[in-house]
């Protein structure tokens, strides 16, 4: 539950051993490299002594070369006849296998020639059944069409072929026609929705002024140049070639599934060229001397050791040195293993500044409870867990996927829970299910109570929960405070709103639990008015302080609206049962039976399915935006920048080291 503490790590090393010590740190990947470049600008006394390391275009070649790997995998995963995972997962390899996969590098490039020539014939090929289809659509409209199509003229008359839009009046084509020359014969050979297919024959000496009179009206000649026969056997002759051009097509298709085989050792390839390029692109962080290079990158406290073995080994030297207040420092966040999950949820907000606090592993615990409250069903919750613990077993998924995944699982577990409490097993579903098949009363009594029964009950319970949630984001931020040197603050703001609304629950609902409570929580709210009214202004200047005060009051307007906010674990938890409840009645009026099973079980399914989907979705949504909103808006600092060590970026493979240890 803390953001790890940062060092400054400086490095001055032996240029013969840069790339070995390179190596080593990716293997560690516990060191993230930053810019010295900046460094030679502002210091001229490095002018003429370093320069910026690295070769700008060794990178560029390498990622040329990632590119056309990529192309090829895209196009065998296309291509790929093997039944693909539910989840993409990298394979575990040990490192000396990794190695050896790649050692015959001359043969896989050859593959990768063989494929990329297999996809630009796919190019060429999709080209050419493209441009066929194309030229037989172009055919179909002038299939009554029987002069063959190379005759355009005679002797003495010129055969034109050609289209305008159907929004045309033909007749008044004709007589535009007529008027520029008598002789001029205008035929529609077809029409269509967009088009009408005209044959006009002229003299040819009357050409080209019956053609411009045409152009008026939209006309475009028909490209029928290169074209020998009739339409029909055009037609023909161009739909064999389709077939044949489509199996030429598909043939090359089979060629590229039976690459299947090479996609390991491609995949070896493209990661191996990954690290490659990586180790190289570091380098132009670097400052270099004749012999020397220089270094600086952010490493966590505790991993201090590990990285001065690997820098001993090279006979570096370096030091260490505090973050500055005013420096940007990465941030890397260390949960227990119960909050690890939920920290996919901070990380789709932002993470913490360095300076600032996680609260992961105290809301993860306030996100389950919610997510179960409003979703509220066991039978549901079942579903979620089971999913959830089956995906993590079956398969070795990482990153965020494996957060979600396995937050999902505890939010499951937190839905079961409430379930239970709650007496939601997929609704009513077996008390419904017994009395219509079996026509016996069979019931799966809450442990607590049914929200449906008793609304009111759960809305004063989700008001109260909220009130919790509140008040621990509001103690962050007087920790905050209180380490930052500012406890009057503190109390000032912080404990003033305690009291606020502690007192004002206590003074309008106390009298529920003992009239003996009203009394005090009057005084209690008046006193926490009080301190807030003088305090709030403290910081302004003349009148200020009195109008700041009255502002600061006039924020509990802003606490009421967050208080009341989680009244939506009411009604989640309600939409949830309901619906469930409604879906169990409408398959039950199929009657007893074996067709009343039969259709209890089809709506059931079918009817819990959406159900679950949709308000588990909602679940997450308000989960999350309760973390956001009323938890995070009391404390949270944003804008940390993740901490990005230096470390191998595999895609396809995990490397381990020759005892099964990551790297």
């Amino acid at each position: 539950m803390a953001i790890v503490k940062m060092e400054k790590l400086a490095v001055i090393g032996v240029d013969a051993a840069k790339e070995n010590l390179i190596a080593d740190l990716m293997n560690l990947g516990m060191v993230e490299i930053t810019d010295r470049t900046a460094v030679l600008s502002e210091n001229e006394k490095l002018n003429g002594i370093a320069v910026q390391d690295g070769d700008e275009d060794k990178v560029a070649e390498i990622d040329g070369q990632i590119a056309k790997l990529g192309i090829v995998l895209d196009l065998i995963s296309r291509y790929s006849k093997e039944k693909q995972p539910l989840f993409v997962t990298r394979k575990t390899m040990k490192r000396a296998a990794f190695l050896d996969r790649i050692s015959n590098r001359s043969v896989i490039e050859a593959n990768v020639k063989y494929i990329l020539n297999l996809n630009r014939k796919l190019h060429h090929g999709r080209e050419r059944i493209n441009k066929i289809k194309m030229e037989i659509d172009s055919l179909v409209p002038w299939q009554k069409y029987d002069l063959p199509l190379e005759i355009q003229e005679t002797d003495q008359v010129d055969i034109e072929l050609g289209v305008v839009p159907s929004t045309v009046n033909i007749d008044g084509i004709r007589e535009a026609i007529t008027k520029a020359s008598d002789s001029a014969e205008l035929r529609v050979v077809n029409r269509d929705k967009d088009m009408y297919y005209l044959l006009v024959a002229t003299l040819k000496e009357e050409q080209e002024e019956v053609v411009s009179v045409l152009k008026q009206w939209g006309y475009t000649p028909a490209p029928f140049e290169e074209y020998v026969g009739t339409a029909k056997e055009n037609k023909r002759r161009l739909e064999k070639e389709y077939v044949m051009a489509w199996k030429a097509f598909k043939d090359i298709e089979e060629q590229v599934s039976a690459c299947e085989y090479m996609r390991v050792d491609i995949e070896c390839l493209k990661d191996y060229l990954v690290i490659e390029r990586d180790r190289e692109k570091v380098k132009s962080n670097f400052l270099k001397t004749g012999r020397t290079f220089n270094l600086e990158g952010w490493i966590p406290s505790e991993c201090k050791k590990t990285v001065e073995g690997v820098l001993d080994k090279y006979d570096c030297i370096y030091e260490y040195r505090e973050a500055g207040e005013d420096e940007e420092v990465p941030v890397l966040v260390k949960n227990t293993s119960f909050g690890t999950p939920f920290s996919a949820i901070t990380e789709m907000y932002s993470l913490p500044d360095y300076h600032g606090f996680d609260p992961t592993d105290i809301f993860s615990i306030f996100y389950a409870m919610f997510f179960g409250i409003m979703l509220s069903d066991a039978g549901y919750g079942l579903l979620i867990t089971i999913a959830s613990v089956f995906v993590l077993k079956r398969y070795e998924i990482e990153g965020l996927t494996y957060k979600m995944i396995k937050m999902f699982m505890y939010c499951g577990i937190a839905t079961v829970f409430w379930g239970a409490m709650f007496g939601g097993w997929f609704g009513d579903f077996v008390a419904v299910f017994a009395k219509t098949v079996f026509g016996s009363k069979v019931s799966i009594s809450p442990l607590w109570f049914n929200p449906i029964d008793d609304p009111t009950k759960l809305l004063v319970f989700s008001l109260l929960f909220g009130v919790v949630h509140l008040f621990v984001g509001m103690g962050i931020n007087a920790y905050m405070l209180i380490r930052r040197g500012q406890a009057t603050d503190a109390f000032l703001d912080i404990f003033s709103w305690y009291m606020i609304i502690t007192g004002g629950g206590l003074w309008l609902g106390g009298s529920a639990i003992s009239q003996s409570l009203v009394a005090p929580g009057k005084y209690i709210c008046l006193a926490g008015g009080i301190i807030v009214l003088l305090a709030g202004g403290r910081k302004n200047k003349g009148f200020g302080k009195i109008t700041g005060g009255l502002g600061s009051l006039y924020g509990v307007t802003g606490y009421i609206s967050d208080i009341l906010s989680y009244a939506r674990l009411l009604a989640l938890g309600l939409a949830t049962g309901v619906i469930a409840n409604v879906i169990n009645l409408l398959g039950s009026m199929a009657g007893g039976g074996i067709k009343g099973l039969i259709a209890m079980l089809v709506v059931g399914i079918i009817g819990h399915t959406f159900n679950l989907a949709i308000n588990a979705l909602g679940s997450f949504v308000h989960s999350s935006r309760l973390q956001y909103i009323e938890f995070f808006g009391k404390f949270y600092e944003d804008g940390g920048e993740e901490f990005s060590p230096l470390r191998n970026n595999t895609q396809y493979v995990r490397l381990t080291d020759n005892n099964g240890g990551l790297k």
